[in-house]
């Protein structure tokens, strides 16, 4: 089917006009299916959707369990590069032009600001208005609560403050697309993820429909089984896909046609490598698709790693120089990772991960579209948000990190198969594309053959899982017993046998395992603590119900100590005498403060500049007249240390507090900061984002304890802290920084704000000539751009006042 087709299904000229510019002129193959058999493009409420349900997989299991509440949600899984994307936007499509209203949910923020600016620049020239509201983008909130506009994109923690706080707000609206639904079975994300479709299925909007987009996931049986959808399950590759392993210099692979023999093809002499050496596997390998000109990924557990091994090959590589690139990272801010990345460009090769920041991850994806770069080695963990022309995948090791760095916790977990297809799905050309495992040693030959490669044949008669229910360990039952509470209307006894494994009727997609020592007792504590800091209280027949202070806690996604932690010291601090270093030190040892990733060194113990940040601390302390604070002396100054160095949580906490207040400060640039805490700019970008959420936390919980009235100023304090932490800006910077322009990061926002532009009216007044002399070119037309969306929000913003007003005096 082609998109000019689409026209037959009530899609206008203008919007085929725009898909036909920017995909494919005709359908892949899953996307005709869902538009002649799953009503992707349906949105009427008068009418049955055209659900023919094709004999897919999973269909007649999952037909009967579909009610007549839930018949019209749709869930997709695909592998990536199947375009089951564009179906969404499709869908979404549809559902504006019968002026219905849509929300986009992507899982990460980062995602989201992606997708934000895919719909904005695709469809704003029809008039398409996009509006994005995430953890740190709240300029829309205002917009959604009282339904003023037509697709708004959230991430999940936002989507789900607004469902606990602001439920009204899905009354008119018609489609929710979820996407990347894979991530329902990671530890971290999935429980957030089961109680937002939870929450969307409790309110029984029958004008609502879910469409639910997803790459292939390990408990799909379970999946399919536990969310009340259609599935539209396909495995085909839109490219023949190439998987196996290289050993002793032969690639043998298999493709997706298992009637195929095992194949061959010789990357390298064996003479060429040494037994057991991964280095030469991987360099004599990266040198073969050099000499083809091929574009490669390689995958690594960390961001660490990343770095460590572009470095490895860039130093025994003989290839063309990025020029064009380097030249235009020479303009870009002074970074470590800038420095970095220029003396790898000289052999065209980068890492893409998230130490760099947003204009040198830019910059990496720009010259590898272009061709100039030809290998990056990116961090597993952020394979979701890399979708670039690639040729080949390399996987070199089994095991993914579930942290950024070297944190005070971490661990490595396995690979899964899903994971596997779906990081080698973004491999391919015209042609085919290749899935690689490096076997190095007779050892990790067996290691991919058994667990992977017997995987890779025929994938539509070896997708047979057994229904199997994620349990994750738990520790913070204090946070979970309240969450449980605002989820269900439980007595304290059903409480204890649902967490001693006796409820079964609880039992979602995932399981909560906690210590069953004295289990009955702690909850009973726990409980009593809930109730006696007015979180929970107790309603007719004996249930538990959770109070505003309770929804609040739980809506704004933080740990019940770290709400306790915060409200004691809003009883002792004085009204009008509190200070961002306070703030940030109480941020940092709270609950979910500590908790925030920071890279740090495993020998601190023998660091001996280790008690640097706590004798910075004490010197501000000192020099702002504060030493007499309740939180100063308690956590610093009277805090009697037993051992001869500082505990390491207490070392944490204190080096998040200087980097952070070094990144608020415009006395040092990055780079400085960079050495000085020995990190990357993108690491303190990540943390300052972190804190930014728990200063609003703490707004927040101040707000509802009347701070509105007689400490304005506090609160005011707080809420600049929190937008400045995001951008590491001044407050003559915070204007430039809320414009939300890509690549406007904090260095080039004080050159702004040197030259007099920190106000946005007097940027929008500004020549292109003026500030071309302050800025790089590439960030002039960004800000030109922006400044052009502007002037007509504003002009649109009248129109419709002019409008309303005419309507009012009529």
């Amino acid at each position: 089917m082609k998109i000019k087709d689409l026209k037959n299904y009530g899609v206008l000229p203008y919007v085929l006009d725009i898909w036909k510019e920017n995909y494919s002129p005709c359908l892949l193959p899953i996307q005709e299916e869902a538009v002649r058999n799953y009503g992707i493009l349906d949105c009427g409420e008068e009418k049955e959707r055209r659900m023919q349900y094709a004999p897919t997989e999973g269909n007649d299991r999952r037909e009967d369990a579909c009610n007549d509440r839930n018949k019209n949600n749709l869930l997709v899984i695909a592998p990536p590069s199947s375009g089951k994307s564009f179906l969404g936007e499709m869908a979404a499509a549809a559902h504006l032009i019968h002026q219905k209203k849509c929300i986009y949910l992507s899982p990460f923020r980062f995602y989201a600001e992606e997708k934000y600016s895919h719909f904005k620049d695709l469809y704003s020239t029809c008039g398409l208005e996009t509006i994005i509201s995430t953890r740190n983008r709240k300029e829309n909130d205002s917009r959604i609560i009282r339904g003023d506009y037509k697709l708004a994109v959230m991430d999940c923690e936002k989507f789900n403050y607004f469902l606990l706080f602001y439920p009204e707000f899905l009354s008119d609206v018609s489609l929710v697309i979820i996407d990347e639904m894979q991530i329902i079975d990671d530890p971290r994300w999935g429980p957030l993820l089961e109680e937002i479709i939870d929450l969307l299925l409790k309110k029984e909007l029958t004008n609502l429909r879910i469409i639910a987009l997803s790459a292939l996931i390990e408990n799909q049986d379970t999946l399919l089984k536990w969310f009340p959808a259609h599935p539209l399950i396909s495995y085909p590759q839109p490219v023949e896909m190439r998987k196996g392993v290289v050993r002793e210099g032969v690639f043998k692979y298999v493709t997706a046609d298992e009637e195929k023999d095992c194949q061959r093809e010789v990357f390298f002499q064996p003479e060429a490598v040494r037994d057991n050496s991964f280095e030469d596997y991987l360099l004599e390998t990266v040198k073969y698709f050099i000499r083809k000109n091929e574009p490669t990924l390689i995958f690594f557990a960390t961001p660490a790693e990343t770095r460590q091994w572009t470095q490895r090959l860039a130093s025994r590589l003989e290839s063309p120089a990025a020029s064009s690139a380097i030249e235009e990272l020479k303009e870009m801010e002074d970074t470590l990772s800038r420095d970095e990345l220029l003396k790898l460009l000289e052999k065209g090769i980068a890492y893409h991960n998230p130490d760099l920041s947003w204009e040198e991850r830019n910059l990496v994806e720009t010259y590898l579209k272009k061709g100039e770069i030809k290998i990056v080695c990116a961090s597993t963990k952020y394979s979701i948000g890399i979708n670039l022309p690639f040729k080949n995948i390399i996987i070199p090791f089994d095991k993914v990190h579930n942290n950024d760095g070297n944190y005070l916790h971490n661990h490595r977990t396995g690979l899964t198969c899903a994971d596997i297809q779906n990081m080698g799905r973004r491999a391919g050309n015209e042609n085919f594309g290749r899935i690689i495992f490096l076997a190095y040693s007779q050892l990790s030959e067996t290691i991919h053959q058994n667990t992977y490669f017997n995987f890779t044949g025929n994938t539509k008669h070896k997708r047979k899982t057994s229904i199997k229910r994620l349990v994750k360990e738990e520790e913070g039952l204090l946070t979970y017993l309240l969450r449980l509470t605002v989820k269900y209307r439980l007595k304290p006894k059903e409480i204890k046998e649902y967490l001693k494994g006796g409820a079964a009727r609880l039992s979602g997609y995932w399981q909560f395992s906690f210590k069953q020592e004295n289990i009955e007792e702690k909850i009973s504590k726990y409980l009593n603590v809930l109730k006696g800091n007015k979180l929970i209280r107790e309603i007719k027949g004996g249930v538990l119900f959770p109070t505003t202070n309770g929804l609040q806690v739980t809506a704004i996604k933080i740990k019940v100590e770290t709400y306790l932690f915060l409200k004691y010291w809003m009883r002792y601090c004085k009204k009008g005498d509190i200070s961002e270093l306070e703030i940030l030190l109480l941020l940092a040892f709270s609950a979910d403060g500590r908790v925030l990733p920071v890279p740090f060194s495993q020998f601190y113990k023998n660091d001996k500049h280790r008690e640097n940040y706590r004798n910075k601390l004490l010197h501000l302390i000192f020099k702002q007249g504060d030493e007499d604070k309740k939180l100063y002396r308690d956590k610093i100054i009277l805090k009697k240390v037993q051992e001869k160095f500082i505990p390491l949580e207490d070392y944490l906490a204190f080096k998040k507090t200087c980097l952070l207040y070094d990144w608020i400060q415009r006395d040092k640039d990055i780079n400085i900061i960079e050495q000085e805490n020995g990190l990357y700019g993108g690491a303190v970008q990540v943390l300052g984002e972190g804190f930014s959420w728990l200063a609003d936390s703490l707004m927040e919980i101040a707000e509802n304890e009347g701070w509105r009235k007689g400490r304005e100023e506090d609160l005011n304090k707080i809420k600049l802290l929190s937008e400045r932490l995001i951008d590491g800006v001044e407050e003559e910077g915070l204007n430039l920084s809320l414009l939300h322009i890509p690549g406007l990061s904090r260095d080039y926002i004080g050159r702004l704000v040197g030259a007099g532009y920190g106000d946005g009216k007097f940027l929008k007044e500004a020549s292109e000539e003026k500030l071309n002399k302050i800025l790089p070119k590439r960030l002039v037309s960004r800000i030109q751009k922006r400044m052009n969306e502007e002037k007509d929000i504003q002009k649109a913003t009248k129109q419709k006042l002019i409008v309303e007003d005419e309507k009012l005096i009529a």
